[in-house]
């Protein structure tokens, strides 16, 4: 592979990657030939798709934001399995942010994310409202103190609610701090803290809190589907196009 490297470097006239005794890194050249060429291989892709006589298949890398594994994802494989069972789906869950960088470094050809902004080549799904959310039997402890779960620093959600919670003079504490949210939904299960939601993804285990809780209103957050800069496939097309009539 080296060799070739070599060879392509030396056809070119040009330096395609920084060596160093440790790490190897892309050239400005090399990052425009990668560029160039991953729009050839994908141009090749669709050209054997189209040999295949409307047959869409191939791999699709796609992000989901914690929140949204668990009310989108079934529902996501359904289709999928009707619609397109040519095409194998590789699923990354984590926090939105991470996310998007994933797809900035093309490691990622989709991601589901939530932040408080629209992100350039996105496409927001919804717009929905934040929500407190707690188990049935949960009552606030005797000293006032609310007890919350959140996911990691870096979360809109746990941004947008701590950020209420101090203007309005709310006390709390942070009970839990997990990236899974199946985690901080068993958390809220067991009546040991409160968490954030965005309406609509709320599980039938647990229930919203209302104003006469003490807590105060959230805002909206964007849910957008981001993708890649350049050169999606058919079939990453066609998911990205499944995702959307979910919402």
């Amino acid at each position: 592979m080296s060799q070739r490297i070599l060879q392509l470097e030396t056809l070119l006239g040009v330096s395609l990657f920084q060596r160093s005794y440790h790490d190897v890194a892309l050239t400005p050249s090399g990052m425009e030939l990668l560029e160039k060429a991953q729009l050839v291989v994908d141009a090749h892709d669709g050209l054997v798709l189209l040999a295949l006589r409307g047959h869409i298949a191939g791999g699709v890398r796609l992000g989901i934001a914690e929140d949204y594994v668990l009310p989108m994802l079934p529902q996501l494989l359904r289709s999928l399995r009707h619609r397109l069972p040519g095409v194998e789906l590789s699923v990354v869950t984590g926090l939105s942010r991470q996310l998007c960088q994933q797809v900035e470094a093309r490691s990622l050809d989709l991601a589901v994310v939530t932040l408080p902004h629209v992100l350039p080549q996105a496409e927001i799904l919804a717009q929905p409202p934040l929500q407190w959310v707690a188990s049935p039997e949960f009552a606030l402890p005797e000293d006032g103190i609310w007890p919350f779960a959140f996911f990691p620093d870096g979360c809109a959600f746990r941004l947008a609610a701590t950020r209420r919670l101090i203007e309005a003079g709310v006390r709390h504490r942070v009970a839990l701090v997990s990236a899974n949210g199946q985690v901080i939904q068993a958390a809220v299960a067991a009546d040991l803290a409160v968490t954030v939601m965005a309406a609509g993804t709320l599980p039938s285990s647990l229930r919203m809190l209302t104003e006469q809780s003490g807590l105060p209103e959230l805002p909206q957050t964007c849910i957008q589907i981001v993708t890649r800069a350049q050169g999606l496939s058919p079939a990453m097309r066609e998911v990205k196009a499944i995702v959307s009539e979910l919402w």
